[in-house]
């Protein structure tokens, strides 16, 4: 069960994750091994899609936000709102420290 999802957590509810990256970030995410059933190319426009199994979120919403604004979660909806939710915790807490 364990190599199921992404990163150290497991779990039977397995999800894919869709993120496309920016075509300046695309080369050096496409020469990274996210996961070994991991799927990925490139777009038209430069852009790299990746698509990655996982169980839980937390692992892998790291990974995507050491990215910041290079990469785009496109599915599922309920990582993509995640993702949002604490891009704007992050953007909130700059904003009060800033004052």
């Amino acid at each position: 069960m364990l190599g199921a999802g992404y990163g150290i957590f497991s779990g039977k509810d397995v999800k894919w994750a869709k993120l496309r990256f920016t075509p300046k970030q695309a080369r050096w995410v496409a020469a990274e091994r996210w996961h070994s059933k991991q799927k990925g190319s490139f777009e038209p426009d430069g852009s790299y899609l990746l698509e990655v199994p996982f169980s839980h979120p937390q692992e892998l919403m790291m990974d995507i936000l050491r990215h910041g604004a290079a990469v785009e979660v496109q599915a599922p909806v309920s990582l993509r709102k995640r993702v949002t939710e604490e891009a704007r915790a992050i953007t909130d807490r700059y904003l009060r420290s800033s004052s």
